[in-house]
């Protein structure tokens, strides 16, 4: 009898083991953490690590975030958290966490992610591209603000939703581009992102909302989103173009996602 319940039990617990990045993490009690996480084969999982706090714990300084982690955990069928059971380092990324810039930005890539991770479903698009963007920035090589744009820009291709930045995002015609220095395109969040001069009226006369773009803006961000990462820690932006292109970026995202990310409210949103 005593078997057949411990048979019972373990079938309703399974243990499973991934690679993981922490998305966030809050005390439990005196002495636990409850954790939310980013794997690449089981998506986003919580779970909770019984005394983390507790120095003889061997989860105790283990549980950082950045860091990619080989984690063990159980988890029952209907109950919202797991139950921690090891964790290891994989790959350390201290610089992140001692300098303010680069803690933003990857506080803000985190976030990202947890708005994408879908619970019990592989993720390795989303895995690969957190961990590589974490990477660049634990290198240091890279300027932190063209990291910032260029994973954002990113996460929207791999997203299916990134915005036509050469080309007419209506019919898909390459807009003529005037010569002269300082000249705009026709922008719409709406469309999806640029529009020839056809297409802009169409979209106006329909009560979408359409903007003018610099167009350097522009071919800045189509060069940020088709960057290799070897490329990134080459390209130097000049800061005030990068914000504006940064701004523009963060706009798209939010609107797409429909929702106004955290982690970036006390940063300027306007070029």
């Amino acid at each position: 009898m005593d078997r057949g319940r411990t048979i019972e039990t373990r079938a309703r617990a399974p243990r499973l083991a991934d690679r993981a990045l922490l998305l966030r993490r809050f005390p439990y009690g005196e002495s636990s953490l409850v954790v939310h996480a980013l794997t690449p084969e089981h998506g986003r999982v919580s779970f909770l690590a019984k005394g983390a706090y507790r120095p003889s714990s061997g989860f105790f300084a283990v549980l950082d975030l950045f860091d990619t982690l080989e984690l063990r955990w159980s988890a029952r069928p209907g109950q919202e958290l797991g139950l921690l059971i090891a964790a290891s380092l994989g790959t350390r990324r201290t610089a992140l966490s001692a300098d303010l810039a680069r803690y933003r930005v990857g506080h803000g890539l985190l976030e990202l992610a947890a708005l994408a991770g879908r619970e019990g479903h592989e993720e390795r698009a989303l895995f690969a591209w957190l961990e590589g963007a974490l990477d660049l920035l634990q290198r240091g090589a890279a300027e932190v603000g063209v990291v910032g744009c260029a994973a954002d820009l990113a996460f929207l291709a791999m997203a299916g939703l990134a915005p036509a930045l050469d080309r007419c995002a209506s019919c898909g015609r390459r807009p003529e581009e005037a010569g002269e220095r300082g000249a705009k395109t026709a922008f719409s969040r709406a469309s999806g992102g640029r529009l020839c001069p056809p297409c802009a009226a169409e979209a106006r006369a329909r009560g979408r909302a359409v903007e003018g773009l610099p167009l350097n803006l522009l071919r800045v961000a189509a060069s940020l989103m088709s960057a290799t990462p070897p490329m990134l820690e080459h390209m130097r932006v000049e800061p005030g173009l990068l914000e504006r292109v940064r701004a523009f970026t963060q706009r798209f995202l939010e609107y797409h996602l429909e929702t106004r990310l955290r982690s970036r409210r006390s940063a300027p949103t306007h070029p």
